[in-house]
């Protein structure tokens, strides 16, 4: 059964039919309300305009016969849809001057869907807007793929840059998820907050979120990510991004292909963005061992672009070749770290200067002791230990000035003073040493010490008065060697009848109870000691015993 009606106005209208509904050109105005409800039910019109707060509900169901879409002629009228189950979809032929079809497809559980129009006066964009809002009662988002369509003829002039855009507020938010395909786009899982519409147009959209010189529509269409300067679509491989050589007429399939203009070897795009300065970088003076040396170079370098713009980069330093603790002047190394999108086609020098001043010297060396006892034996004897005044600095190298003077005779061992000679040095009792210290810094300064080597005076040394040299390793031999820190001595051994049977003027010299090689038998015999250097003598007996 066919139906034919003709214009209503302002009136509510509903169609239960199962057969389609013919009608003549349909305008409605005011509060007038077309339902088309059940599944069979086809409304055919040559024409339908919607005005003022009209509306059309299951508006999928409108069979246009010579118009190809509904007009929306007021920002109130709208078209509703029929309740989406979930992987359902329908398409909405509307448009305002020219067709702007819409396809919802629910990902959702279920629910119905809203499309309104308004006019858009921009001169970079579609002279409409859409509206899509979720008609589900209960709160939450509804998740829906959209496909938003329109005419090259409604397109302004020059729409390379064409990109679907939100309205946020007040102003045109782009969506990052979207796919533009010439007059189509297409928006997958986009969320439907609540019973608040959201809209949606084209414009042209110049963004460049990673200011990489590619606008984000474009790095969305060729598949990089807009928010990565340093991804972009580079087919030969030179670091131009295609797009900017597509803008400067440039090969991008040619790797020796780009824009040049001052000729020195580095594409325009690249030095653009390469540090041509840094203004922050300055020459340091910090005092000797100043240990915050980290608080005084800076964390990142403010870096003058070849395109003239300022940026703040990090740096490392490197202070391996820095010494603190010795005067001059170091350079310490800067290592810049590039953002993304950033190259260093210059090599621009980051580095700094600093120079260590010079350390006050040490102002003293003292010695704690100058006095000791020579040791018969001739092994080494401590004398004292040395300390450095220093008020800046506790670590020094301190040794005795080569072979001056007396220093033969003493080593400095970790900062004592050891008499360390196997010489007698006899005759001497004072001593003079240099001692010299030298600095980190290099510092160096001298002092000479009076060292005193005490000795038993010849009236006081015990002389033996009998020896048993039976090879027992104990008092095998007789000698006086006490008697080695003097000069001029002379000690001898004689018979009862005064035949000498031993002489030495070397005190470390010792008789063994011989002579010419032959064993002298037990008895007593007599010893003389002279000293020439104090003019001393002394005399006594010697018991030889064997056993």
């Amino acid at each position: 059964m066919k139906i034919y009606s003709k214009i209503f106005l302002g009136i509510f209208i509903s169609f239960f039919f199962t057969e389609e509904a013919l009608s003549q050109n349909l305008t409605l105005v005011r509060d007038a309300k077309l339902s088309l409800m059940g599944d069979a039910v086809i409304f055919s019109a040559p024409d339908v305009k919607l005005k003022d707060n009209s509306q059309i509900v299951q508006a999928e169901r409108v069979k246009l016969t010579q118009s190809d879409f509904i007009q929306l002629l007021s920002p109130e009228a709208l078209l509703k849809t029929r309740v989406l189950k979930n992987g359902e979809k329908v398409i909405i032929q509307v448009g305002i001057g020219s067709k702007a079809d819409i396809i919802i497809f629910n990902r959702s559980e279920s629910g119905a869907f809203s499309i309104g129009m308004e006019d858009l006066n921009e001169a970079e964009a579609l002279p409409f807007f859409w509206k899509v809002g979720s008609l589900n009662s209960k709160e939450g988002d509804e998740k829906v793929d959209l496909q938003l369509s329109w005419t090259k003829e409604s397109e302004p002039s020059d729409f390379k840059l064409k990109s679907l855009m939100r309205r946020d507020g007040v102003d045109w938010m782009m969506e990052y998820d979207q796919k533009i395909q010439d007059t189509t786009v297409f928006l997958k899982s986009y969320s439907l907050k609540g019973s608040k519409s959201s809209v949606f147009t084209v414009a042209t959209n110049r963004l460049d979120s990673d200011d990489d010189g590619v606008p984000d529509i474009i790095e969305i269409r060729e598949g990089t990510d807009p928010k990565d300067a340093a991804d972009y679509l580079d087919t030969d491989g030179d670091k131009v991004p295609d797009y900017i050589e597509t803008i400067q007429n440039t090969n991008p399939l040619d790797p020796i292909s780009y824009l040049d203009s001052d000729q020195d070897g580095v594409a325009d795009y690249i030095g653009d963005r390469s540090p041509i300065m840094f203004m922050n970088i300055s020459d340091l003076q910090i005092p000797w061992g100043y240990q915050g040396i980290d608080s005084l170079l800076p964390d990142s370098l403010v870096a003058v672009l070849g395109s003239g713009k300022i940026v703040g980069l990090d740096v490392n330093w490197d202070k391996s070749k820095l010494d603190i603790f010795k005067r001059g002047v170091y350079e310490v190394l800067g290592s810049i770290e590039l953002s993304p999108g950033l190259f260093d086609a210059y090599q621009i020098q980051s580095n700094i200067q600093v120079e260590v001043l010079s350390k006050p010297s040490p102002e003293d060396i003292l010695l704690s002791n100058n006095i000791f006892d020579g040791d018969k034996s001739g092994v080494e004897v401590v004398v004292g230990s040395f300390t450095i005044i220093d008020p800046v600095d506790d670590q020094h190298e301190i040794k005795l000035s080569d072979l001056a003077y007396d220093n033969v005779y003493f080593e400095i061992r970790d900062g004592v003073l050891v008499w360390s000679s196997e010489s007698r040095a006899d005759g001497k009792t004072s001593f003079r040493i240099l001692v010299k210290v030298q600095d980190r810094d290099g510092n160096l300064i001298e002092k000479e010490f009076t060292i005193i080597r005490n000795r038993i005076s010849v009236s006081q040394i015990e002389i033996s008065n009998s020896f048993t040299p039976n090879d027992d390793g104990i008092n095998d031999t007789w000698g006086v060697q006490e008697l080695r820190f003097y000069s001029g001595v002379v000690i001898q051994v004689f018979e009862r009848s005064g035949k000498r049977l031993f002489y030495t003027q070397n005190p470390d010299v010792r008789w063994d109870g011989t002579l010419n090689d032959m064993e002298l038998p037990t008895g007593t015999y007599y010893w003389t000691v002279e000293v020439k250097e104090t003019g001393e003598t002394r005399k006594g007996m010697l018991n030889l015993l064997r056993k």
